[in-house]
């Protein structure tokens, strides 16, 4: 019997933790939640702040002081490109990347200068620059089209110095990826500028061997989407942004040694830094209220961390999802366990000490090594266990316990239902056969004194004798049978089985005939109460009996005729307290105890020793 409930509760705690778990693995793995573990990477990078940049990649941004001093329309800059680059170029620096899309053609020469030749003649001679083009998708081709700048800056850069600047973009339109790798519908194969940009740093191949490009001493993890998670370095403007202007200036000027000073060996990215360009999108750090007033970043700059991330070999990697489901599974059986186990409060307190511990190491592995660990779904995994844990045991297993609180706490003491409660499974409500020790105790010639007082005064003692005495029965760890008129049925040994439960009874029985001596000093009656108590040991059945209208837990049987009768002796024998050899030979306390002497007991025919308790 004492195992049934711990093997429910074991199922119980495996069925509820498999449940909660499988439900956020499901709604992880069917995309549900994908857009809140987004934002929790969003999360990890703001608590992260900000980490050091690379000094091989340096920003020139056409901002606002480039376009308030260089008066001539955007699309006639091709002049002040080529001054630049080639300044750039001849400082020695390894890779130029161009993040501007030359699309249209300067057909006519403008003051007797060929604008596209200029531009032309300066990419043949850097022999390094990175132009991008664009990709879009073709309706009609039902694949990937390519727009490419210029075939007059195509081959006057090379062919190969061509990559895509198209950004992956998430569905709440912030850049977490980056797909470095595209196929267009003809299968050809397009990198992504920030790669070429790599690649030709080290002046290397890509190549794609399952989920990992390779390029100079890189290898980078990618998705099967060739995405690969950008490790932003900060907000926007982390990575300083220097004035086209004023590098066209010093270009201009031909101060070499500027050049050969700050950009020898360095990676150089060219591209719209003012708020006109449009070309600003959001990153895990531009909605956080700690970068408040901070824009959003540019694109330039959008490339530049992911450069960084691959030069630095920061990536970030992720689990797989088998072994987020293991998290989520560990979890959710964790706090089953820890709720079945404890009360809600300490359950709960527990849950969010859990919750909060593992957000703390997503905290620690993403600021530390750099991987992230789904945060959303295993934590919710933690509030909604425990809630359906909860819900659980107050439908099932706390009715149970009402249900036991209720039948008991009228003849058992509150300490002894709490240790019911913790075991309800052992108690058998429906009856059982067990071995307890019966006490029978009763007022002498209560009808008597009954007889010449008004009911007020009879009941008004009764009241104070039943009190006294029953609470002596529960104090002992007793149970409550009935009131029989003007004496009570108490047993000892169930609904908890005690081994010691004859001298519980013998115990009770003389703190019964001393608390009855105080009784009478406060009554002040004329003739005092005294009463006679029968003790008997043996088996018995005990349990819930009666209707379906009217039932009571009590003990029936003939151990509880013999206590009955042994009871009535007592007045015979002038004596308070008597028990059975059956109650004396259990006994492990046996002083001021005395053989009286043998009965034969109405309906029986074997004597039955007795003996006298003396009661000071």
């Amino acid at each position: 019997m004492a195992k049934q409930p711990y093997y429910k509760r074991f199922i119980a705690i495996i069925v509820i933790g498999l449940i909660c778990s499988g439900i956020m693995s499901i709604l992880l793995e069917t995309g549900y939640l994908r857009w809140i573990e987004h934002k929790s990477l969003d999360f990890l990078f703001l608590c992260r702040g900000t980490i050091p940049i690379s000094d091989k990649i340096l920003i020139i941004g056409t901002d606002e002081e480039s376009l308030d001093n260089i008066k001539d329309p955007f699309i006639f800059w091709n002049p002040y490109f080529a001054d630049v680059i080639k300044a750039i170029a001849r400082g020695g620096a390894r890779v130029i990347g161009f993040d501007f899309l030359q699309t249209i053609p300067l057909k006519k020469k403008i003051d007797g200068e060929d604008y596209d030749g200029i531009m032309a003649n300066a990419l043949m001679e850097a022999e390094n620059v990175i132009m991008i083009n664009l990709l879009r998708w073709d309706d009609t081709a039902k694949g990937l089209k390519v727009d490419n700048p210029l075939p007059r800056y195509q081959y006057a850069s090379d062919p190969e110095n061509i990559g895509f600047s198209n950004l992956t973009i998430d569905n709440d339109g912030c850049i977490r990826r980056q797909t470095l790798l595209l196929n267009d519908e003809e299968n050809n194969v397009y990198a992504y500028i920030g790669l070429k940009v790599v690649a030709k740093y080290f002046n290397s191949t890509i190549e794609k061997k399952g989920n990992t490009i390779f390029v100079g001493d890189c290898e980078i993890p990618v998705n099967t989407y060739n995405e690969m998670l950008v490790n932003f370095t900060g907000p926007s403007g982390t990575f300083p942004v220097i004035s086209f202007y004023k590098v066209w200036q010093l270009a201009h000027q031909g101060n070499a040694d500027f050049f050969k000073r700050n950009f020898k060996d360095k990676i150089i990215l060219i591209g719209p830094g003012n708020i006109y360009s449009q070309d600003f999108k959001p990153t895990p750090y531009y909605q956080s209220p700690y970068y408040s007033g901070t824009r959003q970043t540019p694109g330039v700059e959008i490339v530049a961390n992911i450069i960084n991330t691959i030069l630095e070999k920061r990536f970030i990697t992720t689990l797989k999802p088998w072994q987020t489901v293991c998290i989520i599974i560990f979890l959710g059986m964790l706090i089953s366990f820890t709720s079945f186990m404890l009360s809600p409060v300490y359950g709960g307190i527990v849950a969010f000490s859990i919750a909060a511990s593992y957000i703390y190491l997503c905290i620690f592995i993403f600021n530390h090594y750099s991987i992230w660990f789904y945060l959303v779904c295993p934590a919710d995994v933690v509030p909604l266990t425990y809630t359906i844990v909860f819900a659980y045991r107050y439908s099932i297993e706390d009715k149970e316990k009402r249900r036991i609180r209720k039948i008991f706490k009228r003849y058992v003491s509150e300490e002894v239902v709490e240790e019911l409660l913790q075991y309800p499974g052992t108690i058998p409500l429906g009856g059982n056969r067990v071995h307890v020790t019966v006490l029978f105790a009763d007022i002498r010639d209560f009808t008597a004194f009954s007889e010449n007082r008004d009911p007020w005064q009879v009941v008004a003692v009764l009241n104070s004798f039943f009190a006294r005495m029953v609470d002596i029965v529960l104090k002992n760890k007793g149970t409550l049978d009935k009131y029989i008129g003007d004496g009570l049925l108490a047993f000892f040994g169930a609904p908890i089985a005690r081994s010691g439960h004859a001298d519980m009874a013998v115990i009770s029985a003389i703190e019964m005939v001393s608390q009855l001596e105080t009784l009478n000093r406060e009554l002040l009656l004329d003739k005092p109460l005294s009463i006679g108590i029968g003790i008997h040991s043996g088996e018995a059945i005990v349990g819930n009996i009666g209707s379906a209208q009217k039932m009571e837990y009590t003990v029936i049987g003939d151990t509880v005729n013999i206590a009955s009768r042994i009871e009535r002796i007592t007045r015979e024998s002038n004596a308070n307290i008597l028990i059975t050899g059956e109650t004396f030979a259990l006994l492990n306390n046996r002083s001021n105890i005395n053989m009286d002497k043998e009965v034969v007991l109405r309906g029986r025919t074997k004597p039955v020793m007795i003996y006298r308790v003396k009661n000071k």
